[in-house]
């Protein structure tokens, strides 16, 4: 079996991404994928790019966004609307089986970090269970690409790569897989990785306030042959926020279960555990040169004393140099403390004497605010004038517990952050070649 770097001699961006795919399908003998809704009246086919808007789009879009839609994209009103007793089924064919996961329609997100209304964008991830046996989960993702208007912008990423303009840079999923694929131990096994396809419905959008009712309108992005769907393992390991208040995985999975709960840990052992969660985390990100793209709280586990990245749909923020990685490593700080500071489940507890306390009866709270009070504090501290930030003084007077921040980040020589340029620049090189042929 050929390796996933060995992807990057192919002719076209096709053959690079067939590639990958059978390296990653052949590994777990996977031959292909169907996927169908399944309702009262029978089944019926649906494609790819359809999938999460018609599971999604009813939840987050009220009907005047979709009466917007429909005006200026020419979408079918009815389209999305599926009986709430339908179901997703996906069939993954093996050589001599076929292996069907499903998922009911009605139990699309449940978890407490999901606000239909506020929410800008469609999930990227759905939860599947295996028909024949109940413990086998795994997560359906669609990766998107993200920032992208237009062609002429994914041909200024690549000159700008080529000539060394930048220091970090964004790329999607389908031109940056092979990073992932090469430090698996940090992600959650991918199964199985479909076809690249385009999306014409849009799936982030700008919220806007009506005359009677939040509008959302839709951001306009390229997606040419970008998308693709992914079967990848379902990470039984409490992600941040839980971790830190000693509560299983399945806890997030149910808002639920905000309703009735009781917590008491002693405060200085969840401080710690955040600030060992948060060094693992930067740790990591200083290993790979790059981050996932989405990162919060709620998008990485802890398991076995290793962090795990578990939303990897979104794409990569790639490091180029030292200093584009210490502007990751600052980011995703920034990204990790706004989240804990919004944790639905934080809201519910406070800090009394040596204890955190948490349950259903606390509604409000500032531990949270409290917990990240000196980050945040010296991210502040250190903003200039024109509210960008001194990265030398950050890197200084940024502390997780004992740590200062450039204590955490590993020193590279400029050579070392050459090979994941050159693999998003080798696949950036095929994507463009193949839409001027």
């Amino acid at each position: 079996m050929r390796n996933y770097m060995s992807c990057l001699d192919e002719k076209s961006y096709d053959d690079y991404f067939q590639c990958i795919r059978n390296c990653v399908n052949y590994k777990n003998s996977f031959e292909g994928a169907s996927y169908i809704i399944k309702t009262n009246s029978g089944t019926e086919a649906i494609k790819k790019e359809e999938i999460f808007y018609s599971i999604y789009g009813p939840i987050i879009l009220n009907y005047h966004s979709l009466a917007f839609l429909s005006k200026t994209y020419r979408l079918k009103l009815e389209y999305p609307y599926l009986p709430e007793n339908s179901q997703l089924i996906v069939s993954l064919k093996k050589k001599n089986k076929t292996v069907e996961y499903i998922i009911d329609i009605g139990k699309r997100r449940e978890d407490i970090h999901f606000d239909a209304d506020l929410r800008t964008k469609l999930p990227e991830s759905i939860l599947l269970t295996n028909l024949e046996d109940p413990e086998d989960i795994k997560k359906l993702i669609e990766a998107r690409p993200y920032g992208f208007k237009t062609k002429r912008d994914i041909e200024k990423l690549k000159n700008a790569l080529a000539k060394r303009y930048i220091d970090i840079f964004y790329a999607p999923l389908s031109l940056s897989l092979i990073l992932p694929l090469k430090n698996q131990e940090y992600f959650p096994n991918i199964y199985y990785i479909s076809k690249p396809y385009t999306i014409s419905t849009p799936y982030v959008f700008e919220i806007l306030l009506g005359t009677w009712d939040i509008i959302k309108v839709p951001k306009k992005l390229y997606t040419y042959k970008l998308n693709f769907l992914s079967i990848i393992g379902f990470e039984r390991s409490p992600t941040m926020v839980p971790h830190l208040v000693d509560l299983n995985p399945y806890f997030e999975l149910n808002r639920k279960n905000l309703n009735k709960f009781e917590i008491q840990i002693k405060y200085d052992e969840f401080q710690n555990r955040f600030y060992n969660f948060m060094t693992e985390t930067l740790k990591v990100i200083s290993i790979l040169k790059f981050s996932p793209a989405d990162i919060g709280p709620q998008q990485m586990v802890m398991k076995n004393g290793r962090v795990i990245f578990i939303d990897i749909a979104s794409g990569n923020d790639i490091a180029i140099s030292q200093k584009g990685l210490e502007k990751i490593i600052v980011e995703a700080t920034k990204d990790i403390i706004e989240g804990i500071e919004n944790s639905p489940l934080l809201k519910h507890c406070i800090k009394k004497e040596n204890y955190v306390i948490c349950n259903e009866k606390i509604k409000e709270s500032e531990l949270s605010k409290m917990l990240v009070a000196d980050i945040r504090r010296s991210l502040i501290e250190n903003l200039n004038y024109n509210r960008t930030y001194n990265l030398d003084n950050l890197l200084k007077n940024i502390k997780i517990g004992d740590h200062r921040l450039d204590d955490i980040i590993i020193q590279y020589k400029d050579d070392e952050f050459e090979e994941n340029r050159e693999i998003v620049l080798g696949a950036l090189k095929l994507y463009l070649g193949s839409l001027t042929n």
